[in-house]
């Protein structure tokens, strides 16, 4: 009899459990401001085994959460220490020191050239002096009989037509480009008024881009924050400025797209060999070397790890990095890139019947996923060799590297150490995607989408500790 009852308890203990966890859930999901929103909820242990769940299969939109099957995509493929390469080249003859011919900057889709965020990059001013010093000392070329021309032909480098027009122009949203330096961005500073509403004014562009601004942008209260906008496409010289920026600081600097991040990147060189007293016969331009042409390699810059632009692309939720991993996967094509992580979700075991990708980064509003996908896909990432980096890359409370509402998550709180997660957020979606390790040992993948909710964004976190705290304490 004692055997029995012991048995009956040990089957017993998962069911309270559950029931704890779908009485919270329940609760939470008949809150002010989601009761009316759709809820796509997975939570596992590492058997598999479901822990809690609501609509797991239900279809929405996952904003940013997105990046880590693109990340998981290209660790599986490329392997954490994969590195990226630009090279450096001459067309033509080189005769008493006058090269006859162009030098080309041969793109490779190197997320981090020039970049301010990868650990290990060359800031772009180091880039554009080594790059000087190869041509003069390196090839002995003083004078160019011809031009520097940047050439980005390695990848389709094309915007969804699915993202928004508030968010082309700004940085966020730059056109992935296989020659991308600088992390895609340009900053533009501006003066506030001293009276709330009044003009902003243009100060200047770092680095300069060739670029005029139409400028309706207005001066907010203190600590408003950046409500600017940048209205932009690619290739075009013309911006329009729209929004506020924050009453108080002498000039406040909000980010843009680069126009065209290979045109540039010839412009800098250029500029840069000038200085040098090396000058060009023609204009710096955007273009490919000939098919029949005879190219001479000057040098090549060779990029930080894979890992480390991974890394990137999932702390800090950075849109363009993810774009150009999804070219790196279909070589150089989105559509094949967009194939080929579908193709990899599915070896995972996840199900992709009605996956929709319109991007990479989650900014497009027609991406279409389910919260088990993700869950599923960590359950697989959880055991291959890479898990550590990937792992790695994911937001801890109170994390320095990350930005955003994500990082105050379960910050001060027992999740602080047993938390890793990445976030997405666009208008009316938050989504949440990670592993947590509860008091009692057990490690748990889970996923959490929310759509169309209508309390506000600090509510929806707090909602999710309020869930990852109780698995953490119960399960």
């Amino acid at each position: 009899m004692k055997i029995l009852v012991f048995s009956a308890l040990l089957l017993a203990a998962p069911c309270a459990h559950s029931a704890g966890i779908d009485s919270t859930i329940k609760r939470l999901a008949a809150a002010p401001g989601v009761a009316n929103a759709s809820w796509g909820l997975s939570v596992k242990d590492l058997a598999g085994r479901t822990v809690a769940q609501r609509n797991p299969r239900l279809n929405l939109t996952p904003a940013s959460i997105l990046k880590v099957m693109v990340t998981a995509a290209a660790l599986e493929k490329f392997g954490p220490e994969k590195t990226f390469k630009t090279g450096l080249y001459y067309e033509g003859k080189i005769s008493e020191g006058v090269l006859k011919g162009d030098i080309y900057i041969m793109g490779g889709g190197d997320p981090s050239l020039g970049s301010q965020l990868v650990k290990g990059a060359k800031p772009l001013d180091q880039v554009f002096q080594d790059w000087t010093v190869a041509v003069s000392e390196g090839a002995g070329i003083r004078d160019i009989n011809g031009g520097v021309v940047g050439d980005d032909s390695a990848f389709e480098n094309w915007q969804p037509g699915s993202w928004a027009w508030e968010d082309i122009g700004n940085y966020y949203a730059a056109r992935p480009s296989a020659l991308t330096v600088n992390d895609g961005l340009y900053k533009l500073y501006l003066r506030p008024a001293d009276t709330v509403g009044a003009p902003a004014v243009e100060l200047r562009t770092e680095p300069v881009v060739d670029l005029e601004f139409e400028n309706y942008m207005v001066t907010g209260p203190k600590g408003s924050g950046d409500n600017g906008y940048i209205y932009a496409f690619p290739g075009q010289t013309r911006a329009v400025l729209r929004g506020t920026i924050p009453q108080g600081p002498l000039e406040f600097a909000i980010k843009g797209a680069l126009p065209d991040p290979a045109l540039f990147v010839a412009e800098s060189l250029s500029y840069q060999l000038s200085r040098a007293r090396i000058l060009s016969r023609r204009k710096a331009s955007k273009g490919s070397p000939l098919p029949d042409a005879k190219l001479t390699k000057i040098t090549e810059t060779v990029s930080p790890p894979l890992k480390e632009v991974i890394r990137v692309t999932n702390k800090r939720s950075f849109n363009l990095y993810a774009e150009l991993l999804l070219r790196h996967l279909g070589g150089g094509k989105p559509d094949a890139g967009a194939h080929a992580v579908k193709s990899f979700l599915a070896a995972a075991g996840t199900d992709v019947s009605e996956l929709k990708l319109a991007d990479a980064c989650g900014l497009s509003w027609r991406n279409m996923t389910k919260a088990e996908t993700f869950t599923d896909l960590l359950l697989f990432v959880h055991g291959r060799p890479y898990f550590l980096e990937f792992y790695e890359s994911l937001v801890y409370p109170g994390d320095p590297d990350a930005t955003g509402h994500v990082r105050n998550l379960g910050k001060g709180k027992p999740l602080e150490h047993n938390l890793r997660l990445k976030s997405g957020s666009l208008n009316g979606v938050r989504s949440y995607t990670g592993y947590l390790k509860t008091k009692k040992g057990k490690t748990l993948v889970f996923t959490s989408i929310l759509n169309n909710y209508s309390m506000p964004g600090a509510a929806a976190d707090k909602m999710h500790e309020e869930l990852l705290l109780e698995l953490y304490n119960t399960y």
